[in-house]
C-alpha cells in the first residue's frame, strides 16, 4: 500500500484501522501512529460507471469476488475493493457531509464482507463487561433503546452495523463502531439526550448522530458477545416479555438480521455465512424482546433488560 499522508485522518471502525481524505461525522480519531499501515484507506476519487463482468446485482449495486459498486443517483458512486480501499466520488451538487452515511453504512459493510466478517442490523451496548445486542428491521426502535440503556447506565459500542469477531476460544465479541449513535428528534427528546446532538446524519431528515459517553474514558474496543435480542412491539395477544429462541428459529433469525442480507450472500463463500450464524449459536443464545413502543414505557423495557442480564450471570 502506497504511504499514508499525515494529513489524513484517523479512525478505528468495527475493528478496522482506517486512513481518510475526509474527516467522519462523530467519530473518534486515534493516534496516526496506530494506523501507519491501515487495514482500509477511504479516498475520494473517480469511481467507473459500471464493474465488468458483475457476478451479483440489487438494487443500485453490482458486485464481483473483489469490488462492490454502489451507484446511487443524485448521491454519488463508491466502490470498496478488495478488503482494503473505499473510493468516494460524490454526484455533482451533492455534499460531502450529507453522503458520509453510505460511507460508514453499506460500503463499508461491503469492505468487511470482503474481509469475511459477519454483521448484524443491530444496535449494541455494554453491561459489566458482556456485549448485548439487539436486533431489529428499520423503525424497530434498536437505536433508541441502545440510547434508553445507555442514560440507565450501559456502554454504548455499535449502531445499526454489529461487526461479529470469531474468536478460536469463547464467545464471540461485538467491535465497537466508532462510537456514533443515529436518533431521530423524537427519540432525543424522549431518552434525554438532548445535550448530545450533533449535525443531522442527511440535511432533510430530521435524524441526529448523537454522541454518548464520556468522553475522558476511553471506549472498549470490542466485547463479548452475552446475548442477541430480536424487537418486537407487544400487544394484547403478546405481552411484553423476553423468550428464548428455539436454535433452529434463532438460526433463521440471525440470518434474517444480517446487514444488507443480499450484500451479505454475495460474499457468503468469503464469510461462510451459515457457519458463522451456528458458530455464534454454539456461544450466544437468541432472544425474542417484546415490548411496548410507547416512549413513556421504556423504562419498563430497560428494567426487563437488566433483571434479564442478571439471570444470565
Amino acid at each position: 500500500m502506497s504511504a499514508i499522508s499525515p494529513s489524513m485522518y484517523h479512525y478505528r471502525l468495527s475493528g478496522l484501522s482506517v486512513a481518510s481524505d475526509f474527516a467522519l461525522p462523530m467519530r473518534a480519531a486515534i493516534d496516526p501512529a496506530e494506523a501507519a499501515t491501515p487495514d482500509v484507506t477511504f479516498h475520494l476519487g473517480d469511481v467507473p460507471d459500471s464493474l465488468p463482468e458483475p457476478l451479483h446485482r440489487g438494487a443500485n449495486w453490482t458486485a464481483t469476488d473483489r469490488a462492490f459498486l454502489l451507484d446511487l443517483p443524485q448521491i454519488g458512486r463508491f466502490l470498496s475493493e478488495d478488503g482494503r480501499r473505499l473510493t468516494l466520488c460524490p454526484a455533482p451538487g451533492s455534499g460531502l457531509d450529507d453522503i458520509l452515511v453510505f460511507v460508514t453504512g453499506t460500503a463499508l459493510a461491503a469492505i468487511l464482507y470482503q474481509r469475511g466478517a459477519m454483521l448484524l442490523h443491530g444496535s449494541a451496548v455494554v453491561q459489566d463487561g458482556r456485549a448485548f445486542v439487539f436486533c431489529g428491521e428499520s423503525g424497530a426502535g434498536k437505536s433508541t433503546l441502545a440510547g434508553a440503556l445507555v442514560q440507565a447506565g450501559s456502554s454504548f459500542l455499535a449502531d445499526d452495523v454489529c461487526s461479529i469477531e470469531q474468536r478460536l476460544q469463547g464467545p464471540p465479541a461485538v467491535r465497537a463502531d466508532g462510537r456514533a449513535l443515529r436518533l431521530y428528534r423524537d427519540s432525543i427528546d424522549h431518552v434525554g439526550l438532548e445535550g448530545a446532538v450533533g449535525a443531522r446524519v442527511r440535511r432533510r431528515i430530521e435524524k441526529y448522530h448523537v454522541a454518548l459517553g464520556d468522553p475522558s474514558h476511553a471506549a472498549p474496543e470490542s466485547a463479548p458477545l452475552a446475548a442477541v435480542y430480536m424487537l418486537a412491539s407487544s400487544h394484547a395477544a403478546a405481552p411484553p416479555g423476553i423468550t428464548p429462541f428455539p436454535p433452529l428459529v434463532a438460526a433463521q433469525a440471525l440470518l434474517h438480521q444480517t446487514y444488507r442480507r443480499r450484500l451479505a450472500l454475495a460474499y457468503s463463500s468469503q464469510g461462510k455465512l451459515a457457519m458463522r450464524a451456528a458458530m455464534l449459536l454454539s456461544h450466544v443464545r437468541v432472544f425474542h424482546l417484546r415490548r411496548p413502543l410507547d416512549f413513556s414505557r421504556l423504562g419498563e423495557s430497560v428494567a426487563m433488560l437488566k433483571a434479564h442480564w442478571a439471570s444470565l450471570q
